[in-house]
């Protein structure tokens, strides 16, 4: 996390907010048993002011351990832009197919948190 916030939480109002809102996502991660997050969009560029933050979560076996699931109305994070994935399979999915290549069909990185 502390490396997230390094590389990419500085450098415009729109990233330092957005970041703010990636690290409440992540507690809140951690206290619901999420096993894995993958962090994608504008937000892991070097654009000054990225869009959002594109998040796609892989829920533990007792997700969500007495926390507010994602979509519920008390967990609003207006940048994030949050997808639960499937399983294994789906997650790796979206990491390698769907966040893995740009517009372009060019391979790019994505971010996975440790949770």
């Amino acid at each position: 996390m502390d490396e997230l916030e390094e590389r990419f939480g500085f450098g415009s109002p729109e990233r330092e907010v957005e970041t703010q809102e990636l690290l409440q996502l992540i507690d809140w991660c951690q206290r619901a048993g999420v096993r894995r997050m993958i962090v994608n969009g504008s937000f892991v560029t070097s654009k000054e002011s990225p869009n959002d933050v594109d998040v796609v979560l892989l829920p533990g076996a007792d997700y969500p351990r007495g926390q507010a699931e994602v979509g519920d109305e008390e967990l609003l994070w207006p940048f994030l832009q949050v997808i639960v994935a499937d399983d294994d399979a789906d997650l790796d999915r979206w990491a390698l197919d769907d966040f893995g290549t740009d517009r372009n069909q060019q391979l790019k990185g994505v971010v996975e948190v440790r949770l």
